[in-house]
């Protein structure tokens, strides 16, 4: 259920650029109806304060997130009984000694959350609600993406959520009919007007595509997103420096300097930003879309909720996932539905008859099987089960079948088929043998180019899945492919 926690009109927390500060930004996200979080990280204590008590001097009603559960800084911040101090964010993970949230007033204590499994130490602290910061955000992040801590979340905790990672126009209608109780935005935000940011920064951000982001990982637990190119000395350098103090015992504070030693300041006209490191989430390639129709923060966030709603009001007259949709009776199924192939389960008819029975379309798990054993496979679907699919793997290199797997489906008239890894041409030549033919397609790149190549049935696997996938987040490849094919 979704529940208001904020002072804003809007349900929607938009965080400063860090190393910058302008009272400006903070008016213009104010006056548009969300609540502006100022951004402590890479400040100093007392650079916090000087721009917190600027702040709590301003007519409109703001939030602070800080990097660290930094328990003297929260009590500095504390004693000022700041009024207009509608939320303060403070990550949270384990480990963490709760700092002392109380008498803070009517502000809300909001935890940002990168980990599941930690209700207890959370309940410990009794915030107000939490975010749960995904991969696909920029920063120190999640190795669990938006959606599935959205997931886990929604299941587990009564708590109210907001998400930050993954944030677009159409996958924050999503978010909020699954229950989430607000949305967390940064880098979408770059290139309006009001961004103070450089006009060299937002230049670049207007070139950033789907690849330009990525990570750097220590020890598998701690997670910078940050933007790169493939020539980004910086982010290869800093990848290397964490590979290499692995085994150090203070290893993960000494990256962190080296983050915030060489971390770049955004409204700085003389810095190369192509080179610079600075925090990116795979959501930044959002940032163009965001200003097609207006490039005034005050205009794009009030157009962003109106987009919402109206996606909202389409669940009642569209609703996708229901008994007996347009799409279930184009595949001749009860539900909308399409049980992926699953090597050596999905593998025989039987299995494939209680799928289909229970409302759902069956692949068969063709995958890269010897010639012999994907023939038994096909002749018994064909035979036995009166609606399937056969999962194919398109790449010859990983499947030197792939040739006499197509002669087959064609040979036995598979219903559906659908490729990992596959190319527009075998798509083709099994839609001319009247094999509706589905697509992997784990980036926008490839969508684009399958559908320039006759291809309109696709498959839109996000890094979450398994087997043959790409390397962004299902939030963000939805989001970024159904802007292409509204555009």
């Amino acid at each position: 259920m979704i529940r208001r926690i904020l002072n804003s009109r809007l349900p929607l927390m938009v965080a400063t650029p860090v190393k910058v500060f302008d009272v400006r930004y903070f008016e213009s996200i104010y006056s548009a109806g969300a609540l502006p979080v100022f951004d402590t990280e890479f400040l100093s204590s007392e650079t916090i304060l000087d721009h917190v008590e600027t702040l709590s001097r301003e007519e409109l009603s703001f939030g602070i997130r800080l990097s660290a559960h930094d328990s003297e800084l929260i009590e500095q911040i504390k004693s000022k009984q700041i009024i207009n101090l509608d939320a303060l964010v403070v990550p949270f993970g384990p480990g963490d000694t709760p700092a002392d949230f109380n008498a803070f007033g009517d502000t809300k204590i909001i935890l940002e959350i990168k980990d599941i499994n930690i209700n207890e130490e959370i309940d410990a602290v009794g915030p107000h609600a939490l975010i749960l910061k995904g991969n696909e955000a920029g920063g120190k992040v999640s190795r669990y993406s938006s959606f599935i801590l959205m997931q886990w979340y929604l299941e587990n905790s009564d708590l109210p959520v907001f998400i930050h990672g993954g944030v677009g126009r159409y996958t924050a209608a999503g978010m909020l009919a699954a229950g989430v109780s607000g949305l967390v935005m940064d880098s979408q935000f770059f290139m309006t007007d009001e961004a103070p940011v450089s006009n060299n920064f937002k230049k670049l951000m207007g070139m950033v595509d789907e690849s330009d982001s990525t990570e750097i990982i220590y020890n598998d637990d701690v997670i910078y997103r940050v933007f790169a190119k493939l020539g980004t000395k910086i982010v290869k350098d800093l990848k290397q420096q964490a590979a290499e103090l692995t085994d150090d015992p203070v290893g993960s504070r000494k990256l962190y300097q080296a983050v915030t030693d060489n971390m770049a300041e955004f409204d700085k006209d003389d810095v190369q930003f192509i080179q610079a490191l600075f925090y990116l989430g795979q959501d930044g390639v959002f940032a163009k879309d965001f200003v097609t129709e207006s490039t005034s923060i005050k205009e794009i966030i009030p157009a962003f909720f109106k987009t919402i709603g109206v996606n909202l009001n389409f669940i009642d007259s569209h609703d996708p996932v229901r008994p007996g949709s347009e799409f279930a009776k184009d595949q001749g199924t009860t539900f909308p539905l399409i049980q992926g192939p699953m090597a050596n389960i999905s593998d025989n008819s039987d299995f494939a008859n209680k799928v289909l029975e229970a409302g759902a379309l069956p692949f068969f798990a063709v995958g890269s099987l010897p010639d012999f054993l994907a023939d038994k496979m096909l002749k018994d679907g064909s035979e036995n089960v009166d609606n399937f699919g056969a999962g194919l793997v398109g790449i010859e290199a990983f499947n030197p079948m792939v040739h006499k797997h197509l002669d087959m489906v064609k040979q036995y008239k598979v219903p559906y088929a659908l490729f990992a890894g596959g190319i527009p041409s075998q798509v083709q030549e099994l839609e001319k043998a009247g094999t509706k033919t589905y697509l992997h397609t784990p980036s926008v790149s490839m969508m684009e180019n399958a559908i320039q190549n006759g291809c309109s049935r696709f498959i839109f696997e996000g890094g979450e899945a398994g087997g043959h996938i790409g390397t962004l987040s299902s939030m963000v490849l939805w989001e970024a492919a159904i802007a292409t094919l509204l555009n």
